[in-house]
């Protein structure tokens, strides 16, 4: 195919200046817009989309498909819409189209995998969850489920989560679904905790009103409606437990994840799942390859240390625009486990990818966490961090808890001279590298 040659030569050009993960597959598909109909997947493919933890899934399954030993083909430069998937695989393929590989595990856009899926079959998908997400670009999850109903083949097998209902709802219909959980000893969402919306509150199915026997996080739990009796599948896999810095898989395998937390447990539960279901491993193996994963790519990396003046930092990045991001993170930094803590907060830019200053998503983040006695300050920083503060006060957080910052410079300063035990800092993809570079300016 002329369309391989195109776009080999159009990646390794491109990479050149930074551009070979998406723009040669644009290119290709520009001048052959059903190039992928001509592909042949390897018999093991596996998508990834939804709208938290699609990168960080893909990366798993991925490592865990290398180290059982199988080549793999991915996405994992994170050109997750069809012109990245189309570089990956076209860069993969040989004259005839043949993806040479064992195994494809490919990212893909919840809201635009209709496009790409309506020109390959995956053999599995995996559907992490559908949350409130980029508001300027996805409106709702109601919405998004819409449009990601529609990418969902017939023919691909499905691995969803079963505590999510809104997702979860797609698989009515469909026969040999996979399901993956976090039973709720693994984590039982706080009780002291007014939360800003409910989203699990009506069955997305006939909006009848949804009972919940436990909450894990926001509308993920054990859910019944009331009307229609849609409720929580029993998961195949599930994280079950914790055990120090273990999760407990099927209430038999250990398996060390880079962070424990609610995100990263749905994450290493579907990436479990992937392991044992399709590729065949045993959940033995599965659990020893998954064990200590480290993300490699750099944007992978959710968890860094810093070090600024004698404060020792855990910076902790978050998906902008996505409430459940923060509020995991803000739920995770202030646990009581970690004594006394600081919390730094930056919002410099409202929308890392669109032209808006719609502030209104910061008010589905669940400020009340700063309310916990632990939490000794709350530095917002950044253009936008009287409005943080303003929304911290309304829910009831101490005045005197909290400094405003909207000068990056005098946040570092307030962060060496004010926090009180350990520092945790938090801001998204957008402002993440302000942070960085102000790190490696106070220590250069």
């Amino acid at each position: 195919m002329l369309s391989v040659f195109l776009c080999k030569a159009a990646k390794k050009g491109l990479s050149l200046i930074g551009r070979g993960s998406s723009l040669p597959g644009a290119i290709t598909l520009k001048l052959s817009p059903n190039v992928l109909t001509k592909v042949t997947l390897p018999e093991k493919t596996i998508a990834v989309t939804g709208s938290n933890g699609k990168t960080s899934t893909t990366e798993l399954v991925r490592r865990l498909a290398e180290g059982a030993g199988f080549s793999v083909v991915s996405n994992s430069e994170g050109s997750n819409q069809i012109e990245g998937i189309t570089t990956a695989l076209l860069s993969a393929a040989d004259g005839s189209g043949r993806v040479k590989a064992d195994v494809a595990v490919l990212e893909s856009d919840e809201r635009f995998c209709q496009y790409t899926f309506s020109q390959i079959t995956p053999g599995a998908i995996i559907v992490g969850n559908l949350y409130r997400d980029q508001m300027t670009r996805n409106g709702h999850s109601e919405f998004v489920r819409k449009e990601l109903k529609k990418g969902l083949p017939a023919g691909s097998r499905l691995i969803m989560n079963a505590d999510e209902p809104v997702s979860a709802s797609l698989a009515e219909g469909r026969d040999n679904v996979i399901w993956f959980g976090v039973e709720q000893w693994a984590f039982r969402e706080s009780d002291d905790i007014e939360h800003a919306y409910d989203d699990g509150a009506f069955c997305p199915k006939c909006h009848g009103r949804m009972n919940y026997r436990y909450r894990v996080q926001s509308h993920l739990g054990a859910y019944k409606c009331t009307k229609c009796g849609y409720e929580r599948p029993t998961p195949h896999h599930a994280v079950t437990g914790i055990d120090g810095d273990h999760f407990i898989v099927d209430g038999n395998y250990r398996v060390k994840p880079e962070a424990v937390n609610v995100m990263y447990a749905y994450n290493i539960a579907a990436a479990f799942c992937a392991g044992v279901e399709i590729l065949g491993l045993t959940p033995e193996k599965t659990a020893e390859l998954l064990n200590d994963i480290q993300l490699q790519n750099e944007k992978l990396k959710r968890i860094k240390d810093y070090k600024v003046g004698d404060k020792d930092i855990t910076f902790m990045l978050c998906k902008h625009e996505n409430s459940i991001a923060y509020n995991a993170t803000f739920s995770s930094v202030t646990n009581e486990d970690h004594g006394d803590v600081s919390v730094v907060v930056i919002v410099d830019q409202l929308s890392r990818k669109y032209v808006a200053d719609d502030m209104s998503w910061l008010w589905d983040l669940d400020f009340a966490y700063f309310r916990r006695p632990n939490v000794k300050k709350v530095i917002f920083a950044g253009g936008f961090a009287d409005d943080l503060a303003s929304r911290a006060l309304f829910c009831g957080v101490d005045n005197d808890k909290i400094i405003t910052d909207s000068n990056l410079e005098d946040m570092m300063q307030d962060i060496k001279d004010s926090t009180e035990g350990k520092v945790f800092v938090t801001t998204c993809f957008t402002d993440a590298p302000k942070f960085d570079a102000l790190c490696r300016k106070e220590n250069a």
